[in-house]
């Protein structure tokens, strides 16, 4: 993965503030790192790094230079952390005693797992995801957790998700943003809109484009340092090159939303506008 992207550089030349030399470095400090290696391999995080990633506390933890950089200075893992915050802070108002809450990809259950569940009894939490690895680290995080007797996990591909109505409350992150046909994306909605019960709630995130791919794009440049959307630009296009790369509009994200049967939606967007909250309602 190294040799192809060092390809890559040589046959596409400088880049503004980066020219080829400085491109190299940044490969070879990125190869030496853990998460740069898997980066460079898969091109996506798995649940363990993306559970690293919206956990982690700027200045905390032993990291390399260009590691901390990745983790504390590009905009849209910047934009991922306050994801987080928002989905957390969504999930917490809407827990009711005895309410059913899922997550859909689970992952490691994150934002879940770190709610306040002590005025909201006889909660039942549901994990599904299709990577046996993801249940894993689901499993050890909740294994400490108060409510571990009250968690189950399942196996299944989220686009076969079959429950109907036993959901009050699901929360859904990561899917969208590696799927570029849009009529699945709307047919992971309607599974989801059938798996709530009137009433419930769905928090999910979608990825936007930014300026240079649509004059729709929301980005609050402002709110972007350019050197460090410059380094990401380098480590996404030309180093990593993600499979995340299905971005949406806010305008998008509603009509998939609308057309799948929600209804009462609210966007919660990070400061610079890349990873937008959406909460939906499935109508009582």
């Amino acid at each position: 993965m190294v040799r192809q992207a060092r390809q890559r550089i040589f046959l596409q030349g400088d880049l503004p503030g980066f020219d080829v030399a400085r491109q190299i470095e940044l490969l070879l400090g990125l190869a030496e790192s853990e998460l740069g290696r898997f980066l460079l391999l898969y091109r996506g995080l798995n649940a363990e790094w993306t559970h690293r990633l919206v956990t982690h506390q700027p200045g905390s933890g032993a990291l390399a230079p260009l590691e901390r950089v990745f983790y504390e200075r590009l905009p849209a893992v910047l934009a991922t952390r306050e994801r987080h915050g928002h989905f957390r802070r969504a999930l917490q108002r809407h827990l009711r005693p005895g309410c059913v809450a899922a997550s859909v990809p689970c992952g490691w259950m994150s934002e879940l797992l770190a709610l306040d569940y002590s005025a909201c009894p006889g909660v039942q939490l549901v994990g599904i995801d299709y990577d046996p690895e993801a249940l894993d680290g689901a499993t050890r995080l909740a294994a400490g957790h108060p409510l571990a007797a009250q968690i189950t996990l399942h196996r299944q591909d989220a686009w076969a998700l079959d429950t109907r109505e036993g959901y009050d409350l699901l929360t859904s992150n990561g899917l969208n943003i590696y799927e570029p046909d849009d009529a699945r994306v709307t047919e992971l909605y309607r599974r989801f809109w059938q798996a709530l019960k009137p009433g419930g709630v769905l928090v999910t995130s979608f990825l936007t484009p930014p300026p240079a791919l649509s004059p729709d794009s929301p980005w609050d440049m402002q709110a972007i340092d350019p050197h460090d959307l410059q380094l990401q630009q380098l480590v996404f296009t030309r180093l990593i090159q993600p499979r995340w790369n299905a971005l949406r509009t806010h305008a998008q994200t509603r009509a998939q939303l609308e057309e799948a049967g929600f209804t009462d939606l609210r966007f919660e967007d990070d400061r610079a506008r890349l990873f937008p909250t959406v909460i939906a309602r499935k109508p009582a």
